[in-house]
């Protein structure tokens, strides 16, 4: 009453032949599904971290928004502005210049009522 043991071999062998039937029966069930539910699950797993990223990103910057606009707060003087500016240098150095222009001959635009 000796029954033999199959082989670890012949085990993996009748496994492997019965996915690759299976397979080859319904691939949709073996590649086409495992896909779909990868991709729809993914996205429903990904959604949320995503918002959070935006939720955390956009929360930084108003909060820092807001402490850079109450740290800077000043009144605005226009004349206290022209005085800064000329205190600067910035206006010492700055020369108008004209920009030539095409000769009297040439014709800036092409006019029709000539």
């Amino acid at each position: 009453m000796h029954r033999e043991i199959p082989s670890s071999n012949f085990v993996h062998r009748r496994q492997t032949s019965k996915l690759q039937r299976l397979s080859k029966k319904h691939p949709f069930l073996c590649v086409g599904l495992p896909f779909l539910v990868a991709v729809i699950g993914g996205s429903f797993v990904l959604l949320p971290l995503q918002e959070n990223k935006y939720e955390v990103y956009d929360r930084r910057i108003q909060t820092a928004a807001h402490e850079e606009l109450k740290s800077k707060k000043r009144k605005f003087n226009i004349q206290e502005e022209y005085f800064r500016m000329k205190s600067q240098g910035v206006w010492g150095e700055w020369e108008p210049k004209r920009v030539e222009r095409p000769p009297e001959d040439e014709p800036v635009w092409d006019r029709q009522d000539k």
